[in-house]
């Protein structure tokens, strides 16, 4: 009986050396894609974080933020709403009325939405241009409600349209965002012509 023995080649040093370089260039390049894809969710995440900011006052001390919301902070919310809900072009309304729905009620920015349709098509059918110029905000605190008294022009096949609105926001207070830093949110609106 004859035996037969496997030989097992030895490959030069030199080719021994070159596969373990590639071996450690593969694992060093699997490692830093894996690190790269990690760098990339934390940018990701930070980029919608936002920044923090933190205020001073004038003698460089840390300023104490005001929790309640004033008479002012709610005029000046409706005046912001009121130049995204009523300052438009056929070009720019859903624009608009996309950043309008950040002061609407989240419960009730839905059916916003659907009002707003009939809005826009008219708009952009009859070519019409509205800018509102408020005259007075008045707030109410109790019955949480804003009246607002504005100018309103409209343009329409070359004509123009001035009228007195009047416009009645019942609000509610809820949470500030980036978005909507007033916290001032509408959940009813009645518009009429100022007598």
């Amino acid at each position: 009986m004859e035996h037969n023995t496997l030989t097992v080649r030895k490959y030069p040093k030199l080719v021994q050396d070159f596969a373990t370089e590639n071996f450690n260039l593969k694992a060093l390049s699997a490692a830093l894609l894996g690190l790269s894809f990690v760098l990339l969710i934390l940018v990701v995440y930070l980029v919608k974080r936002g920044p923090e900011v933190i205020a001073l006052d004038g003698s460089g001390e840390i300023a104490k933020i005001e929790i309640k919301t004033t008479d002012v902070q709610i005029q000046r919310a409706a005046e912001e709403y009121l130049s995204y809900r009523y300052k438009w072009s056929p070009e720019s309304i859903s624009t608009q009325l996309k950043k309008a729905e950040y002061f609407i009620d989240p419960t009730l920015v839905g059916s916003f939405q659907k009002s707003m349709m009939e809005v826009q098509r008219f708009v952009k059918e009859k070519k019409v241009t509205q800018r509102v110029y408020p005259s007075g905000v008045h707030v109410d605190l109790k019955e949480k409600k804003i009246v607002i008294l504005a100018d309103r022009i409209t343009e329409f096949d070359s004509l123009n349209a001035a009228t007195k609105m009047k416009v009645v926001l019942d609000f509610v207070v809820g949470d500030r965002t980036t978005l909507n830093p007033w916290g001032i949110y509408i959940r009813k609106e009645a518009e009429g012509e100022s007598h």
